[in-house]
């Protein structure tokens, strides 16, 4: 089978958004490809990265169901190489696309860092953070109020160096767009905005997308406070189940995974192929 790879015409960008969805959030940043068989022309796959350089980021490829295990995937990732591209660089959903390690293992990705998502009930975890939080001394000049009254171009910038460059965390639009999270907590020290949590509530789950620390408050009694605060903002919205995510090198919120036995709802594994 004869594959040609090119940019999408004016009228193939819905066939874009239908086979790569989620890259749309930051479509103006990406560049898209299709793929197709140049012997009967058909629509066989398409590509989405971030151009950085020689470097691609964030890339998404997606084959049609029926031309799968036929090696379109393969193929390209070969076209990305050769056309001069010093560096690959990817995401994955490991735990719900199956068949993705064992693609990237064959194709030369080795893997950096993994993030997982987590839920449990949210009554247990409450009861703890609030028992953590009753034995925290908050020094002078700190207080906790909500992202409506923090200085959100602060909040926003330490989102940006902290979060936000992570391939890892999908949340990467600009903070003053985000819908519905005003009632997010931020902990102020003084003039200092030393933490924050970026909260969704949606029915009965509250979801903790971010957790940023400034990195002179970390390792101590801003992360349990803005952990617990999250907590009691979902349970008075009626959420009884906590959402969450930790990388694998966070140990700390790894183990409070395990205290109360949630239940892994995906695995998103970071990739990336460098140039012999």
């Amino acid at each position: 089978m004869k594959l040609h790879v090119r940019a999408p015409y004016l009228d193939e960008w819905p066939h874009c958004r239908m086979l790569l969805p989620e890259t749309f959030a930051d479509a103006a940043s990406r560049e898209y490809l299709l793929c197709l068989r140049e012997d009967e022309p058909r629509l066989v796959a398409a590509v989405s990265f971030r151009r950085q350089g020689a470097e691609v980021k964030n890339l998404r490829i997606h084959v049609v169901p029926g031309f799968r295990r036929r090696g379109v995937a393969s193929h390209l990732v070969t076209w990305l190489v050769e056309s001069g591209l010093r560096m690959l660089d990817g995401v994955a959903d490991t735990l719900n696309e199956h068949g993705v390690a064992s693609f990237c293992e064959r194709n030369g990705f080795r893997q950096v860092d993994q993030l997982f998502i987590v839920e449990t009930e949210g009554a247990p975890m409450r009861s703890y953070l609030q028992r953590l939080r009753a034995r925290v001394q908050m020094p002078a000049g700190a207080r906790l109020i909500r992202l409506s009254h923090a200085p959100r171009e602060a909040v926003a910038r330490l989102h940006a160096e902290q979060i936000a460059h992570s391939e890892l965390n999908p949340w990467r639009a600009v903070l003053a767009q985000a819908q519905g999270a005003a009632f997010s907590p931020v902990v102020m020290v003084g003039d200092q905005v030393a933490g924050f949590i970026w909260l969704e509530v949606e029915g009965r789950t509250a979801t903790v997308h971010s957790r940023v620390i400034a990195p002179a408050f970390r390792g101590g009694w801003v992360h349990v406070v803005l952990f617990s605060e999250a907590l009691d903002i979902g349970w008075e919205a009626g959420c009884r189940i906590a959402r969450f995510s930790y990388l694998d090198s966070v140990r700390d919120t790894q183990r409070i995974a395990q205290r109360f036995h949630a239940r892994t709802v995906s695995v998103t594994t970071h990739y990336r192929r460098e140039a012999e």
